[in-house]
């Protein structure tokens, strides 16, 4: 199996990151919810997906998709 790229390896930590504080800031009522945030976060992913031919994008997309599911 190959090593993981060291800048997905760093964004992926990032993004967990992000997820657990916007989790707070859903619990304190200050992000909108649902369908809003879902869309926001898969343009996110798309727009980082098709921003070249880098394999790393598409890891990097397949990360803020997890945070939709």
């Amino acid at each position: 199996m190959p090593d993981k790229d060291p800048v997905v390896e760093r964004l992926s930590l990032e993004v967990l990151a992000l997820r657990n504080i916007v989790q707070m800031l859903i619990a304190y009522g200050n992000v909108p919810t649902g369908g809003k945030l879902n869309k926001y976060l898969e343009k996110v992913a798309d727009d980082v997906e098709h921003r070249d031919e880098r394999d790393a994008n598409k890891a990097i997309a397949n990360v803020i998709r997890s945070y939709i599911r």
